[in-house]
């Protein structure tokens, strides 16, 4: 009887890699989808005010400097928490960190449906942005420390998506708010950040890599490449928290309402969601400068019609079309940034924190600024303005 040939030790392991290999890609598959869902419910929350806007501003008689404020203290929490949330997932874990991220968000999305004035609404905006940081950390940090070299871009695209969807879907919560009312709406937020939490339990968590200190940032922050990507990562949100302030009154002032708003924003998510992981592998393959150099030369466009835009169908086409180019910029900014930061041996949930402190910088200055220089002189300064912004960052790409 003929003995079946003996098999090498390499090809006995052939099989045990093959299965060890799909049981870590499943095991990555199943942590992006956590680490989407909470990226997402963050962004629901934040981007829910752009419908809102002209109800606030009938209900409490801001001024766009005013709204601005509302809009900006989302990312002034942000700015907070950022830090913090780095030392918290660095020390306590990536767990720990979202764990405390989701239930803030989930506290403040109740006490946001019930406030009654107007510090009351910036200061839960605020906390709520505190808690995202947190949250925004850990995701990002955990899904990092399991995904492979290679990928890098393209996951953290997918992630960005994922927070372009809570963008998309934000718009929808706050114009089903503003028909069925504040509290329904945002109970149905807050349940759904614990149910993330929930979920976030029985997730297999990496241990804490650090003393969270941001002592060993300093250095590497003194590299020109990685400020640079720090500087794409804020000029996103830069240009867009403006265009959330000034669009969603001038439609009003035509006789749009926040359905209507709602629907101009979530088509516009729509198209970034599709777009962010196509610029994650353009990044990947062509490194940061050609997908960045086509994102602000869009931009200054775009901004350039915003400027002298009177017609709203017109208003409504440019702001999904400045969805994508505004935004393009973020995956970029951020692999660049993660991939520095790990061959400098920083930790990467300080890293993480410091990329949110810088899209955070954007957001707070961005919404204040847009309004403050619309009240100033119109809308069309503010546009002029952030032409200026784009310019600056085109040198800056040629500087490098």
């Amino acid at each position: 009887m003929a003995q079946p040939p003996r098999l090498s030790s390499f090809e006995r392991a052939i099989p045990v890699a093959a299965s060890l290999a799909g049981s870590r890609i499943t095991a990555v598959r199943r942590l992006l989808t956590l680490c989407c869902a909470i990226v997402l419910v963050d962004t629901i929350f934040y981007a829910a005010l752009t419908p809102l806007v002209p109800y606030f501003n009938d209900e409490f008689g801001l001024s766009k400097s005013a709204v601005g404020l509302l809009g900006g203290a989302f990312g002034a929490g942000v700015l907070a928490g950022a830090a913090p949330g780095g030392y918290l997932a660095s020390r306590a874990g990536v767990k720990a960190a979202a764990l405390v991220g989701l239930a803030l968000m989930s506290v403040t999305s109740m006490a946001f449906a019930v406030a009654d004035t107007t510090w009351l609404l910036l200061l839960t905006r605020f906390v709520g942005g505190f808690g995202s940081a947190l949250s925004w950390v850990a995701a990002f940090t955990w899904l990092v420390a399991r995904a492979p070299e290679g990928r890098r871009g393209e996951l953290i695209g997918v992630m960005l998506s994922a927070a372009v969807v809570g963008a998309l879907l934000g718009p929808v919560l706050g114009s089903a708010a503003a028909i069925v009312g504040l509290v329904p709406a945002f109970t149905g937020v807050a349940l759904a950040g614990l149910a993330i939490a929930l979920w976030a339990v029985f997730e297999p968590a990496p241990a804490p890599t650090g003393d969270g200190s941001p002592v060993g940032a300093l250095g590497v922050l003194r590299r020109p490449r990685l400020l640079t990507g720090l500087l794409f990562v804020a000029f996103s949100p830069l240009l867009f928290s403006a265009l959330t302030v000034l669009v969603p009154l001038d439609l009003s002032a035509v006789g749009w309402g926040a359905a209507a708003v709602g629907a101009v924003f979530l088509v516009s998510a729509g198209f970034e969601a599709l777009v962010h992981p196509l610029f994650g592998r353009w990044t990947d393959r062509s490194g940061y400068r050609p997908p960045v150099l086509a994102a602000l030369l869009a931009s200054i466009a775009i901004l350039a019609a915003l400027a002298y835009s009177a017609n709203p169908w017109l208003l409504a086409l440019l702001v999904v079309l400045a969805g994508v180019a505004f935004n393009a910029p973020l995956v970029p900014g951020t692999a660049l940034f993660s991939r520095g930061t790990e061959k400098a041996g920083l930790d990467q949930a300080v890293a993480f924190a410091i990329t949110n402190f810088a899209w955070a910088s954007g957001y707070a200055v961005g919404a204040p600024l847009g309004g403050f220089l619309a009240d100033l002189g119109g809308d069309a300064l503010s546009y002029v303005f952030l032409i200026g912004v784009c310019l600056a960052a085109m040198l800056l790409l040629r500087a490098e």
